[in-house]
């Protein structure tokens, strides 16, 4: 398929995990695609994953997105270069999960700014743009922790359900510029933040059996799943679909 060929999608958090399998799944489709990331090896390593046959349409960007003037300076190099953008990925995120009484301010400030003012600050500049041509579509990576909460993930938990309300007000606020705006909500999905948690509790055999527990397709998902997902929201498939939650979850939030 060659959905969004011509198109020129932003994805944030892309050297590594969903944000990796995204970058490589838009650029299969014929976008033309910007990889933003802090972490320049990561962006080294995905610019060497990328198909020869591609790469006139992959640019890798490095930037802090909870930086604003690095944001706009992105956006504005996206624009020159490309004249326009067409979707969003906001999906730069991180994890450090403990309780109200052992997170740290530092632990605290760092989860909220990166999960939840990346999608802030990277939308701010953004949207002008959508709204410059009457169209765009903004996803953003949300949890099921954003939709269900777990011990002891006070700031993780906040921030992913500060993503969820924020996607359903940007998603009220620019339909009449023909603007969509929807969240995925991944379960435990085999990624590095995903293992470096599996690893703080024990490691995958230790973990296993709850994951099966909690997610009753019995395994972990992969960031491919999610981003066909993420791809599907992007796409004219889902032309009347805005505001909304799309769990990817293995059925982790249906119990």
């Amino acid at each position: 398929m060659e959905r969004f060929a011509n198109h020129v999608v932003i994805v944030t958090g892309a050297a590594s995990g969903i944000g990796k399998a995204a970058t490589l799944l838009f650029l299969e489709e014929r976008a033309r695609v910007v990889a933003v990331d802090l972490n320049k090896s990561g962006l080294d390593a995905l610019s060497e994953d990328v198909p020869t046959g591609h790469r006139d349409r992959f640019l890798p960007f490095l930037a802090d997105v909870i930086n604003l003037d690095q944001v706009e300076q992105m956006v504005r190099s996206v624009v020159d270069r490309w004249g326009t953008i067409n979707v969003l990925f906001n999906n730069a995120g991180i994890e450090d999960t403990d309780s109200v009484t052992d997170t740290t301010e530092e632990m605290w400030d760092r989860q909220i700014t990166v999960n939840l003012k990346s999608v802030f600050a990277c939308s701010k500049f953004v949207l002008p743009q959508m709204q410059k041509t009457g169209h765009g579509v903004i996803v953003n990576t949300g949890s099921i922790e954003g939709i269900v909460a777990e011990p002891r993930g006070a700031a993780y938990v906040a921030s992913k359900g500060g993503v969820v309300m924020l996607t359903k007000e940007m998603a009220l606020t620019y339909a009449s510029d023909n603007i969509r705006v929807n969240c995925v909500c991944p379960g435990w999905i085999d990624t590095p933040m995903a293992r470096r948690s599996i690893d703080k509790h024990g490691g995958l055999e230790v973990m296993m059996p709850e994951i099966r527990r909690l997610q009753p397709l019995g395994r972990l998902g992969t960031p491919v799943e999610v981003a066909k997902a993420v791809l599907f929201l992007s796409s004219d498939d889902a032309s009347f679909i805005t505001g909304t939650t799309l769990m990817v979850d293995g059925g982790y939030t249906a119990q």
